[in-house]
């Protein structure tokens, strides 16, 4: 099977086996992301790429006196076509540094950012960009911004300003640059973090096999062989990748890469809220390393500061309690084509990014926290390549300082001076005139329109098997990172709680990676006499889902088995409301990068009441589905629901079921209309904590002061919202049954970020049976509402 130039095609056949410390922030002079900062403090999504990489055609006899002495790790090689082709791949690019002098080219940048619930992905921020540039091999490159545009749909639907960009030419510039060095580049430090497949001595870190056979049918009709290896890192870290290298056969060109960080960035990332004595938004670090197992992470005649008292104690509080992040480059994908037959050029690139809380607290009870997907999509369409002697096309620019004459005008801004800039520096021209940036016929659509250069379903493929690609064997490492990871007593401020049963407890946790998971203890112990929390959760991350086994003592609040534990402090409460649960539990859920919309536990544990001490020994299942539909475009209609199911045997065997819906339509830019219902049900014989309540909460009845139990309830739901940039004013009614009662609410309040976020003062209206919800004038605070 074959595909256009530039794609491909998997073939059945197969060929024979024979220390530094980065910073992540916003570009200096973003205004987008200055704003963004400024709005969510902990929400930092900033990543880019350097993504090229090319070679002249050469046969393997040609390269024969290229090919280097004997392999630094003698089983770096796990078959010889996977030998043969790397050797190749890294002499054609070698020689194809000498053929190329200078090229223009149309580059397109799209970036998209969601901000993501429990129950729907909101779209955060889209930028768009597109830039001319000139690269050249002895000269500066110059850089002539066209289009530049980017929206905030969560605080503002329809307002565009101008957008600087991730600068993605800044590293994209040089056509034979390596495209593996990504991620810590973009953030200006001097050394490139990552360690490359194709750099001399990358058989220390890796190893390599040959895959399946690739056809590549190119525009003039011809069909070329490409032949897939994979770079196996030897260990899991930021600094190495996991990658897949479709390699011409007959060229040894970069037909396609693929690859994803050998390790999610976690623990080494940490965050900053104080640096040189300044306050700031929070900031986030990654802790990267040496280069080299014998280098200092500085200059040998220098000592770095130490941070000052206050910043480390400021930092350190911050970080004891905000959650640890995870950040995983999941997927990048870069293709090229062959130019006019000579050289292998990139056409598009496609990153997946996905940013998340850690799973630490995930386990029998804990809540999924959701993820942040981030979308990169980069195209670029050569004008012209100028060789090594020749003469560039009529119209196109011979020098930078033509180009710079041809592409400026009076007024316009110019980021260095083009005399004092060096051969790989950038200067950039950016117009004066911003809204006719902002308004540019060439820009591209937004991330989410489906033009993309590789479509979702070949991005799932290639992350799927990405993930699968496990450690490899023996090599150089030194700089593995330790699997090991503690929070000592007291020390981890966000594993302390209080709450009527345990007064105030004091957490510790002990965590260890494997290849397949994770592996993590967690203990807690109340200062008053009662016997510990304790949970052992083994993690496993199989490429497609994630599954999680649980053995566990634990305090909760709630119905028994409803997946909620007791996170955080609670200043009041009953200890009638909690209850101890131990047992063992099985939960399968989503790929970790995902939204938690799709889960199944398995249970058998028993349930102790705190102030009767009743007991209650059950086994079950219990299954949980949170759709959402619709685009992320702005006035696009959106909708989804919840169904849940929990079925349990043993003493008070019952089923509990609740479905509800929810429907977003836009009446305008910024008038829509939001619909919401449920039904709730109880079969069997439940215990008391098994029924379903409403009222108190408002999570389906606003206005009341208490709840209500019932084994049937029912809830209808009202909201008209008008959107003033990140508010929005909101009128609603509901209508709620139990026990045969209705009971109605009115009220009016603030939405914040598109809904994420409300502000309500409801008013109850009617009685209802005795014992029931009183109506009152109530204020509700809530988050994660479906609108």
């Amino acid at each position: 099977m074959s595909v256009k130039a530039g794609q491909l095609a998997h073939s059945s056949k197969r060929l024979p086996e024979d220390g530094h410390a980065s910073r992540l922030g916003r570009k200096p002079g973003s205004r987008l992301w200055r704003a963004s900062i400024k709005r969510i403090a902990a929400l930092t999504v900033l990543l880019a790429a350097s993504l090229y990489g090319t070679a002249s055609a050469q046969t393997l006899d040609s390269l024969a006196s290229n090919t280097p002495g004997p392999d630094p790790a003698r089983d770096a090689y796990l078959d010889e076509t996977a030998r043969q082709l790397m050797l190749g791949l890294r002499a054609a690019r070698d020689t194809a540094r000498l053929t190329i002098d200078s090229y223009t080219a149309l580059v397109r940048e799209r970036l998209g950012a969601e901000v993501p619930t429990l129950r729907r992905n909101r779209p955060f921020m889209h930028g768009e960009r597109t830039v001319r540039v000139r690269w050249s091999r002895d000269e500066p490159a110059v850089v002539h911004v066209l289009g530049a545009r980017s929206r905030t749909p969560l605080f503002d639907p329809g307002d565009s300003e101008f957008f600087a960009g991730l600068r993605t030419e800044r590293f994209g510039a040089d056509p034979l640059g390596d495209p593996f060095t990504f991620g810590f580049s973009v953030f200006e430090f001097p050394q490139t973090a990552t360690r490359s497949p194709l750099e001399p001595g990358s058989e220390r870190y890796y190893q390599f096999r040959s895959g399946d056979t690739t056809s590549v049918r190119l525009s003039n009709g011809r069909v070329l062989r490409a032949v897939a290896v994979t770079a196996v890192p030897r260990y899991p870290s930021i600094r190495l990748v996991s990658a897949i290298m479709w390699i011409d056969a007959e060229s040894f060109g970069l037909a396609r890469v693929a690859y994803r960080l050998a390790k999610p960035i976690d623990r080494e990332l940490t965050w900053r809220l104080r640096s040189d004595g300044r306050w700031s938004f929070p900031r986030a670090y990654i802790e990267i390393g040496t280069e080299h197992p014998d280098e200092s992470a500085v200059a040998p005649d220098s000592t770095p500061d130490r941070p000052l008292f206050a910043d480390r104690l400021v930092n350190g509080a911050f970080n004891s309690v905000f959650p640890r992040s995870r950040l995983d480059i999941s997927t990048v994908i870069a293709e090229y084509e062959l130019w006019e037959m000579r050289h292998w050029v990139p056409r598009n690139v496609t990153w997946r990014l996905h940013m998340t809380a850690m799973m630490e607290g995930v386990n029998a009870a804990g809540v999924v926290p959701p993820v942040a997907p981030v979308m990169i999509d980069w195209t670029l369409d050569i004008e012209d390549i100028r060789e090594r002697g020749g003469e560039p096309s009529p119209g196109t620019p011979a020098t930078a300082a033509e180009a710079l004459r041809l592409w400026s005008q009076e007024g316009d801004s110019i980021s260095g001076a083009l005399a004092a800039a060096e051969p790989g520096e950038m200067v950039t021209i950016t117009p004066a005139d911003r809204q006719a940036l902002i308004t540019s016929d060439l820009l591209p659509p937004d991330v989410w329109e489906e033009d993309r250069g590789v479509d979702d379903a070949t991005v799932e493929r290639i992350a799927a098997e990405l993930a699968a690609i496990g450690p490899g064997e023996g090599g150089d490492r030194a700089e593995a990172p330790s699997p090991w990871l503690f929070d000592a007593p007291g020390r981890t401020l966000r594993l302390l709680r209080y709450n009527p049963v345990e007064r105030l407890s004091v957490g510790t946790r002990l965590q260890r990676d494997y290849n397949w998971g994770r592996a993590a203890l967690t203990a807690r112990i109340g200062t008053a006499r009662v016997a510990p929390d304790v949970n052992l959760t083994l993690q496993r991350n199989p490429p497609g889902h994630m599954m999680l086994v649980s053995l566990y003592r634990s305090l909760r609040n709630g119905g028994p088995g409803d997946g909620r534990g007791t996170p955080g402090i609670y200043a009041s409460g009953d200890a009638a409301d909690f209850h101890w649960s131990h047992g063992a539990t099985i939960r399968f859920l989503p790929s970790i990068r995902e939204r938690a919309w799709l889960s199944l536990r398995l249970f058998a544990e028993q349930d102790a009441d705190i102030v009767t001490e009743a007991t209650r020994n059950r086994v079950g299942a219990a299954v949980a589905w949170t759709p959402w539909w619709g685009s992320l475009e702005s006035g696009s209609i959106g909708g989804g629901g919840r169904v849940s199911v929990r079925a349990s045997e043993g003493d008070n065997p019952h089923v509990r079921a609740v479905a509800e819906g929810a429907l977003v339509i836009p009446l305008s830019s910024r008038l829509r209309l939001g619909l919401r219902a449920g039904t709730a049900r109880v079969w069997g014989d439940p215990a008391p904590h098994d029924l379903w309540r409403i009222g108190g909460s408002g999570h389906w009845l606003r206005g009341h002061a208490n709840t209500i139990p019932g084994t049937r309830v029912h809830m209808a739901r009202v909201d008209l919202q008008r959107r003033i940039r990140f508010l929005g004013f909101s009128v609603f009614g509901d209508w709620a049954s139990a026990g045969g009662d209705d009971f109605y609410a009115v009220g009016a309040g603030l939405t914040f970020m598109d809904g994420l976020l409300r502000l309500e003062v409801a008013r109850g209206l009617g009685g209802g049976r005795e014992g029931g919800p009183d109506p009152v004038l109530k204020l509700h605070f809530r988050g994660d509402a479906w609108f």
